[in-house]
């Protein structure tokens, strides 16, 4: 079984060549602009987390502060 009957001509090889060589480039500004985004996403999920632990805290302290049976004991204080 022959897989191709006839060779592309020189045209057809160029046009390969170039559509492949674009979605190369493609991928590569794509890959280039995630690394860009991801320490700007780092850092508003770490201020997103710090947030909602103190909110957590909060909680935790007026349930024990009301001396409710089911409260839980307080958290460890955060680490630097």
């Amino acid at each position: 079984m022959v897989w191709l009957q006839y060779t592309a001509t020189r045209r057809q090889r160029a046009a390969t060549a170039g559509l492949f060589l674009t979605g190369a480039v493609l991928i590569a500004v794509a890959a280039r602009l995630s690394y860009a985004n991801i320490e700007p996403s780092r850092a508003k999920a770490a201020r997103r987390r710090e947030v909602l632990e103190a909110f957590i805290a909060r909680k935790r302290a007026a349930a024990a502060g009301a001396g409710g049976a089911d409260s839980h004991p307080s958290p460890d204080p955060a680490k630097p």
